[in-house]
């Protein structure tokens, strides 16, 4: 896997409209430096009652949010008690994709030919019912792309696959899927709703013309619309047992949109997941130049939390880096298997590559094109990265001691992989680029979660007025909300820690 990545030249070129849009790029947005949190002091404090509201949301129902979909830490320590070592487990079919993001961090494309062996997957599929794996996550590339190139095998002969394989050991699994939705056709949509397969989907702006440049494919909103509307018709968003999410990237020209598109995604029965971008892969050449900060994330996530209470009767509070608090626990119990073979920790974590200087193997456990999973399950390297893992905490937000999120198995830090590639530049208040990939395990502390600007405002040390600037312009660029009713800004979170 490529890690960084050099991004060629886009053949789509951005919309004239966004060519200008800087959030804010290298003005620092701190008016001095941020301090630790003294000893007591605390960035979040929760009561039992939100922190049991939050557990309550996660286990709802299992859908592919970041990790372990919508499964509760609580839910997969009991599996860990159980013995079970491998909890989840991601397989990245293939790299070969429909589109060419412009943030890409996998590298993948049209042209791209890795894939996974249909007849080490089988195997691997077995071993794993064997472990009593719970979860499988089918991800690409596109998923949909997938095809033994020896035995012709297809997507949904890896699922099937799956499903026979526990059958015979009568064992119950989950299996959902990553997609880019623009391969749905009736169907493909009536394969995966018989199935039951939760699903995962793109779909980062409703301006046709910017999500077409940002796919780096003419014509791509439209045939993602065209899945949609395949998949509303055989019940995805309005049946409880076919649960579906929008996965969407934040950055500088969808932030203005975002709005807008979760309505979108909440009319439509469906979850809304977003991911702010950072530095890596192809980011690191265009997307994160422009900036996006922690108070993006804030103000975002207080006004749709506002307005999931308003129009959807969904009531959450935004305390972490992802909407209602779905972060990710893969590093519990699950592992990720690359197009390659190599287990890694997950997608985007550390790897070796020979265009990153930052060389280390210290996240791959093995490969599955020779190695067995029960193997890597029960080995050495697999149990120090956990325990690691465990015990690496950052020291201003991520941290037990000054964040109930943290200490409640509620965040384990955020995004990991943001963590190794990406850092909060104490003086500034900007994000930046992390030198130390060891950051993934040994020290995290996610760059874009709200609670640096909270942590901030708590100090005095956040540019005034700046958080009130945002929130306007999200109000202004919206066609949907009311501009009186949302005039004024409102953090769901308390600005002073207990």
């Amino acid at each position: 896997m490529t890690e960084t990545p050099s991004a060629p030249r886009a053949a789509l070129e951005l919309p004239a409209k966004y060519k200008n849009q800087i959030l804010f790029k290298k003005s620092p947005i701190f008016t001095r430096p941020i301090e630790k949190p003294k000893p007591g002091q605390k960035v979040y404090s929760l009561s039992q009652e939100q922190i049991d509201n939050i557990r309550k949301a996660r286990s709802e129902r299992t859908e592919l949010d970041p990790g372990m979909g919508g499964v509760a830490p609580t839910k997969i320590r009991e599996w860990i008690q159980q013995g079970i070592k491998i909890t989840s487990l991601d397989f990245m079919l293939t790299k070969k994709c429909n589109f060419k993001c412009t943030w890409c961090f996998a590298s993948s494309g049209p042209t791209a030919k890795e894939y996974l062996p249909f007849n080490r997957l089988k195997d691997t599929i077995e071993q794993a019912a064997e472990i009593g794996t719970k979860l499988f996550i089918l991800t690409g590339g596109e998923p949909l792309m997938y095809r033994d190139l020896k035995g012709g095998q297809t997507f949904f002969d890896v699922v099937d696959a799956i499903y026979s394989t526990y059958k015979k050991h009568g064992k119950e699994v989950k299996v959902l899927t990553f997609d880019d939705v623009a391969l749905i056709t009736p169907e493909i949509t009536e394969k995966f709703a018989s199935r039951r397969i939760a699903l995962c989907t793109k779909g980062d702006t409703l301006d046709p013309e910017l999500q077409d440049y940002k796919l780096q494919t003419p014509g791509a909103f439209k045939r993602m619309m065209r899945g949609y509307q395949n998949l509303w018709n055989a019940g995805y968003g309005g049946k409880k047992n076919l649960p579906i999410v929008v996965n969407s990237v934040l950055d500088h020209t969808t932030f203005e949109g975002m709005i807008d598109l979760h309505f979108w995604v909440k009319e439509h029965g469906m979850e809304h997941s977003i991911v702010p971008v950072h530095y890596c892969g192809n980011a690191i050449e265009e997307d994160q130049e422009a900036g996006i900060h922690s108070p993006h994330v804030k103000v975002l996530y207080d006004l749709i939390a506002r307005l999931d209470r308003d129009y959807f009767n969904d009531h959450w509070i935004p305390w972490s880096a992802f909407p209602k608090n779905k972060t990710c626990n893969r590093n519990l119990s699950g592992l990720h298997v690359r197009s390659n073979g190599l287990v890694t920790a997950c997608s985007e974590s550390p790897a070796l590559d020979a265009n990153d200087q930052h060389k280390t193997d210290r996240y791959i456990f093995g490969n599955i094109i020779h190695d067995e999973l029960s193997d890597i399950a029960s080995s050495q390297k697999l149990a120090d990265y956990r325990g690691e893992f465990e015990r690496g905490v950052g020291q201003y937000v991520c941290n037990p001691d000054v964040c109930d999120l943290n200490k409640n198995d509620l965040c384990r830090g955020g995004c990991a992989t943001r963590s190794a590639y990406s850092a909060m530049d104490y003086s500034t208040g900007l994000i930046s680029l992390s030198e130390d990939r060891l950051r993934y395990s040994r020290f995290r502390e996610d760059p874009l979660c709200p609670a640096w600007t909270v942590l901030a405002e708590q100090q005095g040390v956040l540019k005034p007025g700046l958080l009130d600037e945002i929130h306007a312009r999200l109000v202004k660029t919206s066609l949907r909300l009311n501009a009186d009713k949302y005039k004024d800004r409102v953090s769901l979170v308390p600005s002073k820690g207990a």
